[in-house]
């Protein structure tokens, strides 16, 4: 099911940062804004799962823990876990 989403006071400078990193990416507007949020969905849903293991700082991981890990390879990781 698709949902259409409007976003309010918007600040001009970061409406052109994001049109202008859709573009060199050579994307529209929209699907850019659909491939970041589900990107951010994602490691919503990674962080959760790592919330429900227990306290963050027990298990050694900092709260930049996602940065420089891809969506697909968080992807990964909730399809390993999940599988076992």
């Amino acid at each position: 099911m698709s949902v259409t989403v409007q976003v309010r006071d918007l600040d001009d400078d970061v409406q052109q940062q994001l049109r202008a990193s859709a573009a060199r990416a050579g994307m529209s507007f929209s699907a850019f804004l659909r491939r970041e949020l589900t990107e951010l969905a994602v490691r919503l849903e990674a962080e959760e799962r790592l919330d429900k293991l227990g306290d963050r700082s027990r298990l050694g991981l900092s709260p930049s823990f996602f940065e420089g890990i891809s969506p697909q390879e968080i992807v990964q990781m909730i399809r390993e876990d999940r599988d076992r």
